[in-house]
């Protein structure tokens, strides 16, 4: 995990050794970021309740329509301004990263201010599970064998929720989840053929 300025290849901080190869490469749908992580379909039905329970009570206390109406022009824009950096940040974080999968490794590279970069080397990776969402997408987690080094705060917000003790690094809202899928068991699969000490990973569906 480090630092880049200059990427020779996109979303890789050097050139790939030889025999190496990208087979995918893609970043996180803006809907699922907006939704997942940064809430913004539960920050809109929040402000909702809020205000509207509040003009109730407006209401109930005899406050003119004038009042009213202020009232509900400043909480509304202020809720409105609340939700438009919520996309905003989601907008960032989609664009700003790239997932890439190559037949040795996995690569997260992340970051709006600080860009940083992530490999896995797939040997390193005792196990993934495929979680197929309702709009479409998915998400792909993959568990690092004991001892691995992989650090919660950098990944963010490309990891597993309260997997502190053993890190996941995660695919978050990928489209085409389940080609995704196949394509990892068939890179473990040659990875087995040709390397002795490569660990059986196995796609679970969770």
């Amino acid at each position: 995990m480090n630092e880049y300025e200059y990427e020779p290849i996109i979303g890789l901080p050097s050139e790939l050794p030889e025999g190496e190869q990208v087979l995918w490469q893609s970043s996180p749908t803006w809907n699922s970021m907006a939704r997942r992580v940064f809430q913004l379909h539960a920050a809109s039905l929040y402000f909702l309740l809020l205000i509207s329970g509040h003009a109730v009570y407006r209401i109930m206390d005899g406050a003119s329509l004038s009042v009213l109406t202020g009232t509900l022009a400043w909480q509304s824009g202020l809720a409105l301004s609340v939700l438009v950096i919520l996309a905003f940040m989601a907008k960032l974080y989609s664009n700003s990263t790239l997932y890439t999968i190559t037949n040795r490794r996995l690569i997260i590279r992340s970051g709006v201010a600080l860009p940083m970069i992530v490999n896995l080397p797939l040997t390193k990776v005792e196990s993934a599970g495929l979680r197929r969402l309702r709009d479409g997408t998915g998400d792909i987690t993959f568990l690092p064998i004991e001892g691995t080094k992989v650090y919660w705060l950098m990944l963010w917000p490309h990891v597993r929720p309260f997997s502190f003790r053993r890190v996941q690094p995660l695919l978050r809202g990928i489209e085409d989840p389940d080609v995704v899928a196949r394509l990892l068991v068939n890179v473990i699969d040659e990875m087995g053929v040709t390397s002795n000490d490569a660990e059986a990973t196995q796609i679970a569906a969770v």
